[in-house]
């Protein structure tokens, strides 16, 4: 057998390409080309709808929140960051248990029903929130937080489409200003002492 140390090397350049990129998307908050932004010039008040009426920021005043953008037919990276967000919510002195909010905002309004959001979000503490709104407001939602979402065809799938998005939490102090987004890579004491740090100014 003829060995071809070029066809390897070639292929370990493709799978390190497209770990890059999968690292990029996972973690970015903008698309590729865009220039980034400031975090001070992020944020701000939204409005959505959750199972049990409206729900805005201005509602969460004195609260620290932890924003995460994702859909429910995210098989891995969504469900295990809730995982981390429920776990950094126990870590965080009890004494603060009222001082916090989650909130899980869907990117794909046209399958992801309330119902079921609320459903989603509960299983991982009472103090999670699951919203959406129509394509518009989460088309100005995401360029307000900066979080880069796209829909995909899967043409050899069962679902019609899949959604590309980053995977970060993005922390909202008692004011209501962002203070702080962090990778999908954040543990849970990570995730947890950044609350506190707020909670505690």
């Amino acid at each position: 057998m003829t060995k071809n140390p070029g066809r390897w090397v070639l292929l370990a350049g493709v799978l390190a390409l497209a770990g890059i990129l999968a690292l990029y998307f996972y973690n970015s908050t903008i698309p590729i080309g865009e220039k980034p932004r400031q975090l001070k010039d992020l944020g701000g008040d939204f409005s959505l709808n959750s199972a049990d009426g409206t729900a805005n920021l201005d509602q969460h005043q004195g609260q620290v929140v932890v924003l995460y953008f994702g859909f429910l037919n995210c098989a891995e990276v969504c469900p295990s960051s809730m995982g981390v967000m429920s776990a950094a919510f126990k870590q965080v002195d009890q004494q603060y248990y009222d001082d916090i909010q989650g909130f899980f905002v869907s990117v794909d309004p046209g399958r992801d029903d309330l119902n079921s959001l609320k459903d989603f979000a509960q299983y991982f503490d009472p103090r999670m929130l699951g919203v959406t709104g129509t394509e518009e407001e989460i088309k100005q939602l995401t360029q307000q937080y900066g979080v880069y979402f796209d829909l995909v065809n899967m043409e050899s799938s069962e679902l019609a489409y899949t959604v590309d998005h980053a995977s970060r939490f993005y922390i909202i102090n008692q004011q209501g200003q962002l203070v702080d987004s962090m990778s999908h890579s954040t543990t849970p004491i990570e995730l947890a002492a950044r609350i506190e740090r707020e909670l505690r100014k």
